[in-house]
């Protein structure tokens, strides 16, 4: 990744984290990553919009690392040859073992996970999301979003569900209900 240092400019962390972050998502095809890094509040990892990092209570920190990780996990996924993407971090010795890439199958999903009895499922090459609300089954046309991750909040009363892309987020009420799916 030859702007490298440029993303680091632009979120004002070193060179070696945004390496460290791409070696990361790379291994696991731009899903998710693991990572000990001081500057990004020690241990913790992001999935799909999920960030959980060591200085639990600084939210505009993890809003950057969201920010980061979400960034180059786009640029991951769309990376148009394998050579592009052989970016190592300095303190790693090995090249990743080819047999960790994600398997090519008929029918894999982007990202998926669940809270609270809410369960989602993106097929990016399908463009569909599918989502199990305690029983309940849906699926959502996606066409014209990448979908990036899942932002869940609640209160009392109610939980809500957004969905993170390149250009902002949307909720589902913003994407096209392709069916109701009956229950099993």
């Amino acid at each position: 990744m030859d702007n490298s240092k440029e993303i680091a400019a632009k979120y004002h962390v070193s060179e070696e984290t945004v390496k460290v972050l791409l070696y990361g998502l790379r291994l696991s095809g731009g899903t998710q990553v693991q990572f000990n890094i001081p500057e990004l509040g020690g241990m913790g990892q992001w999935q799909s919009g999920m960030v959980m990092i060591g200085d639990m209570f600084n939210s505009s920190l993890k809003d950057k690392v969201n920010q980061i990780c979400t960034e180059l996990a786009v640029w991951v996924r769309n990376a148009e040859s394998q050579a592009e993407t052989q970016i190592v971090p300095d303190h790693h010795k090995a090249t990743p073992d080819k047999s960790t890439a994600k398997a090519t199958s008929t029918r894999s999903a982007s990202f998926q996970g669940s809270q609270n009895g809410l369960h989602y499922t993106y097929y990016a090459s399908e463009n569909v999301l599918e989502i199990d609300d305690n029983g309940k089954k849906a699926k959502y046309d996606t066409t014209g979003y990448q979908l990036t991750g899942v932002q869940q909040s609640q209160d009392n009363s109610s939980q809500s569900v957004s969905f993170t892309h390149p250009g902002g987020s949307l909720r589902l009420k913003d994407l096209k209900k392709v069916k109701d799916v009956k229950k099993s």
